[in-house]
């Protein structure tokens, strides 16, 4: 079971991932609309072992409490996240929903927090890739680094490229993609090297003006 949610904010996606053998599951990222992810749970008769956050900027960690207050579910962030949790993965550390494996990519540059999530052939990239465009980086958000994002999505771009891609925000033209699809046409997979993707992130409003992209 696995579905995207709608999560209000700044049109944040919320995730649900349900074995539906065992009824267990996680919720990623549940954002500004907890009760949604909770109703979607509830309505595939799942029970929440896990709420999951890609990383602790306020609008992903936002609907935790909730979820926690109204569940038994564990809390899970990377390691050196700020953000209290019960579960603290690693890189490449791995979960168990039932019978889904969750193995947690650490993906700084957005935050040094920031990990991807893959299940199967699903990525929830969080804010480190969108679909046609990357997260945000510079002096609006603490911790960040362009060259540690750039080296984060060389990583992902090396995943197989039917791997879809799950993003945290409805950003891109699409709700979803792929691996494939972002290497062949995001602006950003396609420098050829740190340097080139430094200029795009300087000079994106330029460019994207430039090539009619909202």
């Amino acid at each position: 079971i696995f579905e995207q949610i709608r999560a209000g904010g700044d049109r944040n996606f919320a995730y649900l991932i349900g074995d539906d053998s065992t009824r267990e599951a996680a919720i990623v990222d549940p954002s500004y609309a907890p009760e949604l992810a909770l109703d979607h749970a509830t309505r595939h008769g799942l029970s929440v072992r896990y709420v999951i956050s890609t990383h602790s900027h306020p609008d992903h960690v936002a609907g935790n409490a909730y979820v926690l207050e109204r569940t038994k579910a564990s809390e899970v962030l990377h390691e050196s996240s700020p953000h209290p949790s019960h579960l603290r993965v690693k890189d490449n550390g791995e979960l168990a929903v039932g019978a889904i494996n969750l193995r947690f990519l650490h993906t700084p540059g957005h935050i040094p927090d920031h990990v991807c999530v893959l299940g199967g052939r699903k990525l929830l990239t969080g804010d480190v890739l969108f679909v046609g465009k990357v997260g945000g980086t510079g002096a609006n958000f603490l911790g960040s680094d362009p060259k540690q994002q750039w080296e984060s999505l060389q990583r992902l771009i090396k995943l197989d490229a039917s791997i879809e891609v799950w993003p945290g925000h409805d950003y891109g033209v699409a709700p979803s993609s792929t691996i494939g699809d972002e290497v062949a046409t995001n602006p950003f997979l396609r420098c050829k090297n740190l340097e080139e993707f430094l200029y795009l992130k300087d000079h994106w409003a330029e460019y994207k003006k430039a090539h009619n992209i909202a």
